[in-house]
């Protein structure tokens, strides 16, 4: 059977949650943690959570979170971890020093992208269903506001009190102040823009946009478009490396990764991984591309280095890990 009617089969089981599905119309401690740092990989079909050592590169631990869990954020102080669970409507605290779940905070109908403040005391959910983003105040574990965004919102990324946010089905991404809860820009870009990656210094925005297959160069202090690169098929997320100079994006359709140079803006290099690529980070020191593998529930890890495939392993079914899931 072909790869894509493989993929079709499997996220058709999901049809009450239509981001799961490719529609048509259709993210360190202060005085460093005592371990290499933690990959947080969200299976979304078994439920868990799969905790991998990004030193031994071997999962020490797989934790029952959430139901269908998707949408995964750190803290930067490395301390708690939030993970969106669409179809469970909640969100998950887990506190990453003992590897325990601390709570679940109800939110939304389907919240999908998740990102927190640096100190974790805000998370900011982006609710699919309702076309909203809800902000949580992670102490007093409730919604403190929520904010109107476009339709069917995805990925989203905070940096100090910028707020971005891809509305999928309006083709933009806004700008939101995080002081203010108001949105100062809306960008138009590619068709379907889903996963947002950051460059370090925070001047560039990367819009993964699904159905144009291509990605939309952000630049921050204009907030314009300043040029598209085309990638594979069906891309999903990205991921820049620590010294900005390379893009990483998942090809769902393709089951590959594009390796981008983003000082002349073009694609280095394509290297195959497992079926339907989705959630992609790098390790802090850039000689690793962790990528989860939705259609066959792997995480493959790419050397930077040489552009090969290290090591696969095997995490859980519909692995997704959908946001920044290595701090």
């Amino acid at each position: 059977m072909p790869k894509q009617s493989r993929l079709a089969l499997l996220k058709a089981a999901l049809v009450k949650a239509a981001f799961f599905i490719g529609l048509p119309l259709s993210i360190a401690a202060c005085a460093g943690p005592s371990h290499a740092p933690y990959a947080y990989i969200t299976n979304q079909l078994s439920d868990t959570l799969s905790i991998v050592d990004t030193r031994s590169q071997q999962v020490i631990k797989t934790i029952d979170i959430g139901h269908r869990p998707a949408g995964i954020a750190i803290s930067a102080d490395n301390d708690l971890a939030f993970i969106s669970n669409p179809e469970g409507k909640d969100v998950t605290i887990l506190n990453t020093k003992t590897l325990t779940v601390l709570s679940h905070i109800a939110v939304g109908a389907g919240p999908v992208g998740i990102a927190t403040n640096d100190d974790g005391s805000h998370i900011y959910v982006a609710d699919w269903y309702q076309n909203t983003i809800s902000i949580i105040d992670s102490k007093q574990q409730q919604i403190t506001s929520v904010i109107p965004v476009g339709k069917s919102p995805a990925g989203v990324i905070v940096n100090g009190q910028q707020l971005f946010v891809a509305n999928r089905d309006d083709n933009t991404v806004m700008m939101i102040n995080t002081k203010n809860e108001q949105i100062t820009q809306t960008i138009k870009v590619g068709t379907a823009p889903f996963g947002l990656a950051l460059s370090p210094d925070g001047s560039t925005l990367y819009s993964v946009n699904v159905r144009s297959s291509d990605v939309s160069v952000i630049d921050i202090k204009t907030a314009k478009v300043t040029s598209t690169i085309n990638v594979g098929s069906w891309p999903y997320c990205a991921a820049v490396s620590p010294d900005g100079r390379h893009l990483y994006v998942t090809n769902q359709d393709d089951s590959t990764i594009s390796i981008v140079d983003t000082v002349n803006p073009s694609i280095i290099s394509t290297v195959d991984v497992g079926d339907s690529p989705e959630g992609i980070a790098v390790t802090p020191d850039g000689q690793f591309v962790y990528v989860s593998n939705w259609g066959d529930g792997t995480v493959s890890i790419i050397n930077t280095s040489s552009y090969k495939v290290e090591k696969t392993i095997e995490t859980g079914q519909g692995s997704r890990a959908f946001g920044q899931f290595i701090q």
